[in-house]
């Protein structure tokens, strides 16, 4: 099992760290933890840590995600000597934690409160599509993209997917019109090709592509309008699925 701080700081690196969510449900038992959340846009995020975590059981959320983000940033927060555990309450029947309390190797302190799981938003079920294309993104092809994206961000800030003769291409801006546009192969030797006739925002995936720097990533297509995004760490795997953006 991970500690319930190690949970913590991979949490807030590879979900908290993205700038999209407000409030995240965390139910943890003796197998595993599940993270989810997602925006009104039609993003999900879910997460499985499995194992558990110790000493963490129970269903809570978590808010005030800047304040969690800031605590887990602490210079002294991987030293042995600091320590985040987890109180219950019992409400309803249900025990279920209430708080963190958090102690560095210097004795400063931080309690930061959880949200009791009733006033957590019903999370969305999200059926997988059938995914056409997946691959594992290169760093070489994410910093390409990142810098196309980077020169047409004024002109356009959505990209279509393609595979053209086994390579996936990702065109920005719209294919032979009189206006700014450009693209990249992001993946080559794919078995089929497609045609996909929707799009998504650069700025969304890219964010979530950066963060395969430090994971295991997988990219994961759709051409019935999804994109999943698959980072794996080593305490857990975390998954990004975007709808495709309004033409």
């Amino acid at each position: 099992m991970v500690t319930t701080k190690d949970f913590m700081q991979d949490v807030c690196k590879y979900a908290v760290s993205t700038g999209f969510f407000e409030k995240i449900r965390v139910v943890a038992t003796s197998k595993d933890a599940i993270v989810e959340t997602f925006v009104n846009k039609g993003m999900v995020f879910k997460g499985k840590i499995a194992g558990g975590v110790a000493d963490l059981e129970g269903e809570f959320g978590l808010s005030n995600l800047d304040l969690l983000r800031h605590l887990t940033s602490d210079s002294e927060y991987n030293n042995k000597e600091t320590t985040l555990e987890a109180v219950y309450d019992t409400r309803d029947g249900d025990k279920d934690p209430s708080e963190f309390n958090y102690k560095n190797k210097s004795n400063s302190f931080m309690t930061y409160r959880l949200m009791q799981k009733k006033l957590i938003p019903n999370q969305p079920k999200f059926n997988e599509p059938k995914w056409d294309v997946i691959i594992k993104p290169s760093k070489a092809s994410v910093q390409q993209f990142a810098w196309v994206a980077a020169g047409l961000n004024t002109y356009e800030q959505y990209f279509t997917p393609k595979v053209i003769d086994g390579n996936l291409k990702f065109f920005i801006g719209e294919e032979n019109a009189a206006s700014q546009r450009g693209g990249i192969v992001f993946a080559s030797d794919l078995a089929d090709d497609f045609d996909c006739k929707m799009r998504w925002k650069i700025s969304e995936i890219m964010t979530v592509l950066k963060l395969g720097d430090t994971a295991d990533c997988q990219m994961s297509i759709s051409t019935k309008g999804g994109i999943r995004v698959s980072l794996t760490t080593g305490i857990g795997t975390y998954n990004y699925m975007f709808p495709a953006s309004p033409v």
